[in-house]
């Protein structure tokens, strides 16, 4: 197998499990009324209240813009609250309503009962996953520092 065979067996692997798991969590997540993103934001504020926005998207791994818009409508469902810091009345801090907790609470029990079966994989072959998943981040990073950017 040449290396471009070899990296679209890669990219092709990660593709089927990303699929695996979206479609498991669109199913359920769709009848909860919620999406994996705004999950992975109530689940950031319930870890990490009065967080801010910038604070919130380097947590989840998205752009401020897309974490903003996810917010907005978080906001507008009642289930996320914006609050001006007490330390700095120039700044909004986040943080979950008890609406946003319970819905929080019910996907993650959902969710949980269906990813149960992950708990089947051997520790030592989940640590090792783990670490190729780390190696990967960091050989790409690495990579990306590499780069000269032109603009």
């Amino acid at each position: 197998m040449n290396s471009k065979e070899q990296i679209l067996e890669l990219l092709y692997s990660f593709r089927q499990v990303h699929l695996s798991f979206y479609q498991t969590f669109w199913k359920e997540a769709d009848m909860l009324g919620t999406t994996w993103i705004q999950y992975l934001v109530l689940r950031t504020l319930r870890d990490h209240p009065d967080i801010g926005l910038t604070e919130l998207a380097d947590f989840i791994l998205i752009g401020n813009s897309t974490t903003s818009g996810v917010v907005d409508r978080l906001v507008k469902a009642g289930l996320v609250e914006r609050k001006r810091s007490e330390t700095d009345r120039r700044s909004i801090t986040l943080r979950n309503t008890e609406e946003g907790d319970e819905l929080k609470e019910r996907t993650e029990d959902i969710f949980n009962g269906y990813l149960e079966p992950l708990l089947q994989i051997k520790e030592e072959d989940r640590r090792r996953l783990l670490d190729i998943h780390q190696q990967i981040v960091d050989l790409l990073s690495q990579k990306g520092e590499r780069e000269v950017h032109y603009e």
